[in-house]
């Protein structure tokens, strides 16, 4: 403490309070002032009297926390910049790592008086970090879905234990009796710590590297998740076995009973009364605030009684965490209200002040050493290589095994190695119980943050997640020939696009005598869980009124599939994060062979097509995902019809299908001809001429155009024998975009269905002027034209795009 403030706290002590550390003492004034009287306190109070603004807690936090998200964000959008995919927590790592020798300073220096303030007085950022931690954990275990235990496969399981015992086996062969006795720098405690912190993989710390990767939607990232799942319940197996075999029989018998005891009462009472409180919530509506701030307090208890069980203490509430329901109203209100805040603000607090003890000098000291093998790093590190490499190794055997490809099998051994957050915590608590010395917690930190900066980097260049929804084939309505089965995708967001998915295949096909494969995927927005889920319905009954919103959509198709049995239907959900909706899109595509993607609209309308009721832009982003990369052809459909019976339908489905030319307008018309095998639609091509040939498909386009309108035109039979469809031919000639709008505004009303190619007469005088009002690029101008609202509201609209991804072998 430098002598301004021991002579200002002399002066306060016959009011306050005093503490004394090795002859060094400390006053506090009472009341506690934790904020001052202004900046220029010190200079405008009487000589003496005053204290600088950084000598206060608040400012003084206030400060802190600027300084740090200020310092993590730099480096995150610096490290980003330079494109290494470096997770956010590494950022505030290094953030901390590049301030730790500025306590070399001198003492009068202001970043000394703000990070490492010379007196006594308890620590309030490093407070608020410790919060910040228990927080951390909690969240995690809210997030955390349990049911993958039940969803793991035995290649998951058996890779999951490898890749924790063999690491932990050889180390145990080549270090010896080195784990009890210790080395020469290295106590025996501290080779048994670091064995087993290299050997484990945690799911928390796997979960969030994975997804910021953004591979955690993808299969292989699914693989991964469940093998670190087993693998961390090994760990945590293992374990608990160490701490009975190191400690006292009678202390260990203790603990036993404590935290037997902590589980059951998580299990057989806070479990049910939060089902309860589950079940009393209305449908729709928020839990009450007072449920959320006790399940807070109790997170915090549960932190305090593990660490008077001497166990790692952040177990208790991430076992709280676990016994959480998942997803609305509960689990997702408290991962809405707090995981941003938590994670944005007082978390980087946390891992930034630890990476401040980092010793520069000592560092240096034992990096010369290490030329002669010598020192205490060396030593570290020696065990650092031969587990990382044991497991490296062991981990890609199972995989290769498995048939997984050599570089992904290694990808996998890559993420499964990577140190991060858990390791520190557990680290930073080893120290705190003494079982770690500093200098050993400075070599593991730096490797913690060695293996957090660069594995990212390395794994993110050796897997390519976008490869795999490319396809070799033509998966199109064109290349399919009439009568053959067609197999359809289908996406629904809300329950008001489950009857105009329905409407749109009983009036569209001929679902008396179809070859329909109708593939139903629900997506929802993944809320209060940390990974995502894909589940795989049977197409059974289900009882209306239940809380799963997948049970709406389940409940409507059965009774479709009930009425037209001649279709196969097939029920998905996925829950996932909106960013990457597109992605569980593409692998169902792909695992089903679907030739025909069919997407709702984002807009909804009232009944009467006068209001819109919903106007979701995630949906939107999503569809427009969707639309950039698809295996296959897809359809965005912007439904405007009601929902009305087979029984009280027109007998006639008007169907016009709007042809400039190109590939889009080319895989309109084949979506036509496969709608003409149902009797009851009545087709109209209304084909679109522009005045002048700039901008026209020419060559090979322009004969493929020509073609497909014949192969239109011709007589179609539908599957009654002996009747016949005709189509009905429109052309008109247009100079500009006016003429199109006045020719469809004359027949907007005489159809039930137009279909556009997505791309039809863009570039053409057929477009001319109307690009530029264009709202929706999604529709294509001719699309967004048909959707506005100068348009009569009663004919829906198809707007149809090829596909655009097929690869050559």
């Amino acid at each position: 403490m430098d002598s301004f403030n021991v002579t200002f706290w002399n002066e306060v002590t016959s009011r306050g309070y005093c503490f004394s550390d090795d002859g060094t003492k400390f006053c506090e004034k009472l009341p506690i002032v934790v904020s001052s009287s202004g900046v220029w306190e010190k200079y405008l109070l009487p000589s003496g009297t005053g204290l600088l603004i950084w000598d206060y807690d608040l400012p003084r936090l206030e400060a802190v926390i600027f300084l740090v998200l200020c310092l993590w964000n730099f480096m995150y959008f610096l490290l980003k910049k330079i494109r290494l995919p470096v997770p956010r927590i590494t950022s505030m790592m290094l953030a901390g790592a590049a301030l730790s020798q500025t306590s070399l300073l001198p003492n009068e220096w202001l970043v000394q008086r703000i990070f490492f303030p010379d007196d006594l007085r308890p620590k309030v950022p490093d407070t608020v970090g410790a919060f910040a931690f228990v927080f951390y954990w909690f969240l995690e275990g809210v997030k955390m879905d349990v049911g993958m235990i039940k969803r793991t496969g035995s290649k998951a399981v058996f890779t999951g234990i490898v890749t924790v015992l063999f690491p932990i086996f050889t180390a145990n062969i080549v270090f010896g009796s080195l784990r009890e006795t210790g080395g020469k720098n290295l106590t025996g405690v501290e080779y048994r710590t670091i064995i087993f912190m290299q050997s484990i993989s945690a799911f928390t710390g796997i979960s969030r590297l994975i997804r910021d990767l953004e591979i955690d939607h993808s299969e292989f990232g699914r693989i991964v998740l469940s093998t670190a799942m087993v693998a961390d319940a090994t760990g945590v197996g293992i374990n608990v076995v160490a701490l009975f075999a190191w400690s006292d029989w009678r202390v260990s018998a203790v603990q036993g009973v404590g935290v037997v005891g902590f589980v059951i009462v998580l299990v057989w009472i806070f479990r049910p009364l939060m089902l309860l409180v589950v079940r009393r919530t209305p449908e729709e509506r928020p839990v009450k605030e007072y449920v959320i701030y006790i399940i807070i307090i109790l997170s915090f208890f549960s932190f305090e009684y593990l660490k008077m069980l001497h166990f790692f203490p952040a177990i208790g509430p991430f076992l709280l965490g676990l016994c959480v329901p998942h997803g609305p109203p509960l689990g997702a209100a408290l991962v809405q209200k707090f995981e941003s805040f938590n994670t944005g603000i007082l978390l980087p607090l946390f891992l930034f002040f630890p990476m401040l003890q980092i010793d520069g000098p000592w560092l240096v000291e034992e990096v010369q050493k290490l030329r002669h093998y010598d020192g205490q790093m060396y030593e570290a590190l020696n065990i650092i290589v031969v587990v990382s490499a044991s497991k490296m190794f062991f981990t890609t055997i199972p995989p290769l095994l498995a048939k997984m490809p050599l570089t992904d099998s290694f990808v996998m051994s890559l993420i499964l190695s990577n140190k991060g957050f858990v390791e520190m915590c557990y680290f930073m608590y080893a120290v705190e119980k003494k079982t770690l010395q500093v200098k050993s917690f400075t070599t593991l930190a730096l490797m913690i943050l060695f293996s957090s900066t660069v594995l990212p980097v390395v794994i993110h260049y050796l897997y390519d997640g976008s490869s795999r929804f490319i396809c070799f084939q033509k998966r199109n309505l064109m290349s399919l020939k009439l009568g053959s089965e067609m197999k359809f995708l289908t996406c629904i967001h809300k329950s008001d696009h489950i009857s105009g998915v329905i409407n749109f295949l009983e009036q569209a096909f001929p679902l008396e005598d179809s070859l329909l494969t109708c593939n139903v995927l629900n997506l929802i927005e993944l809320v209060g869980l940390d990974n995502p889920l894909f589940i795989s319905h049977q197409m059974q009954k289900a009882e209306p009124g239940g809380r799963s919103y997948s049970t709406n959509v389940l409940i409507a198709f059965d009774e479709f599939k009930h009425f037209w049995k001649s279709i196969t239907v097939e029920l998905f959900t996925s829950i996932s994060n909106p960013k990457y909706m597109h992605q569980e899109i593409y692998s169902l595509a792909l695992d089903k062979q679907v030739s025909f993607i069919m997407l709702p609209f984002h807009k909804i309308w009232s009944l009467d097509h006068t209001t819109v009721v919903s106007d979701d832009v995630m949906r939107r982003n999503v569809n427009i995902n969707v639309l950039s990369q698809a295996p296959c052809s897809v359809g965005v459909l912007v439904h405007r019809q009601k929902m009305v019976s087979a029984q009280k339908r027109e007998p006639i489905f008007k169907v016009c299908a709007i042809f400039v030319g190109g590939k889009d307008d080319r895989e309109a018309l084949a979506m036509g001809k496969h709608m003409m095998r149902n009797q009851k639609v009545r087709l109209t091509v209304l084909k679109l001429v522009p005045g002048t040939v700039v901008g026209m498909t020419t060559g090979w386009d322009q004969m493929l155009d020509t073609a497909e309108l014949k192969e239109t035109l011709r007589k179609s039979i539908t599957p009654s024998e002996g009747e016949h469809n005709f189509v009905e031919y429109l052309e008109e000639t247009v100079d500009d975009g006016s003429d199109t709008s006045r020719i469809l505004l004359s027949i907007a009303s005489a159809f039930d269905l137009f279909v556009v190619g997505r791309s039809s007469g863009m570039g053409t005088d057929v477009t001319r002027a109307l690009s530029e009002w264009t709202e929706f690029d999604e529709l294509g101008v001719i699309g967004d034209l048909l959707v506005s609202s100068d348009f009569p509201q009663r004919g829906s609209v198809l707007v149809v795009q090829q596909q655009q991804n097929v690869a050559c072998r």
